[in-house]
């Protein structure tokens, strides 16, 4: 396992990145879910510590990290507490390249960029403050907040582009690794489906005409129309 991605909080946990429009475990559990998604497209071998609103204590999330034997974690959070932008955290054991890559193409997807920072046990210097960075074994693990709940700019952004930001994380984790990174393919809407079909079938050839023509306020013409028309009757009568 190359990859392990942990959507903060769950179950009995909401996050205190919550507001009117998430909770902080689902919009974390979202972002996870999606990035899980492009990663496997990419062909990277990824888990999820959690894939449903459970419970998890801490010793269980970061058994799940250790277990899974990746070399990578992400930490995904939302956050709160009067800031704008988003935040990168890392170990103090870590060079920070990979908290700070991210942070720069969630940056470069639109989110302000905050800080990226380390933090330690008050009473013991030498180990990392956060549980998640600390207990999770041999895994560089990198805590993602994705900018603050309770912010009204960080809120419209994160309504308007968290796929954004979350795929942002996805590029940067595989220009880190040297891994090829392809762009989402765009999801074709239902006239392309419906397009390609007719296509496939032989009742039309030119496909572009009729994107751009057969839309509300466009205008086909009638014998193309009536061409169209009669061979997909000829289909459905099998001729």
């Amino acid at each position: 396992m190359l990859l392990i991605i942990d959507p903060g909080h769950g179950g009995a946990d909401p996050g205190g990145g919550t507001n009117q429009h998430w909770k902080e475990k689902d919009l974390a559990l979202q972002i996870s879910q999606y990035q899980e998604r492009r990663f496997k497209e990419l062909g990277i071998s990824v888990s999820l510590t959690r894939t449903t609103d459970i419970t998890l204590a801490s010793g269980q999330r970061t058994n799940l990290v250790k277990a899974s034997g990746a070399k990578y974690c992400i930490s995904n959070h939302i956050n709160a507490g009067g800031g704008e932008g988003a935040e990168t955290i890392h170990s103090i054991y870590s060079d920070g390249k990979l908290a700070n890559s991210i942070i720069d193409a969630i940056a470069a997807a639109g989110q302000k960029k905050r800080r990226v920072f380390t933090r330690t046990l008050p009473n013991n210097p030498k180990k990392d403050y956060y549980f998640m960075i600390r207990e999770t074994g041999t895994a560089q693990t990198v805590i993602v907040e994705y900018g603050f709940a309770d912010n009204a700019a960080d809120t419209k952004r994160l309504l308007d582009h968290w796929q954004d930001y979350a795929e942002a994380v996805v590029k940067a984790l595989c220009q880190h690794m040297g891994h090829p990174y392809m762009t989402p393919q765009k999801e074709k809407t239902a006239l392309e489906k419906a397009l390609d079909v007719f296509v496939q079938q032989g009742i039309i050839t030119t496909p572009d005409y009729w994107l751009q023509n057969a839309v509300p306020g466009g205008m086909v013409k009638g014998e193309y129309a009536a061409i169209m028309i009669e061979k997909a009757a000829n289909k459905l009568r099998g001729v």
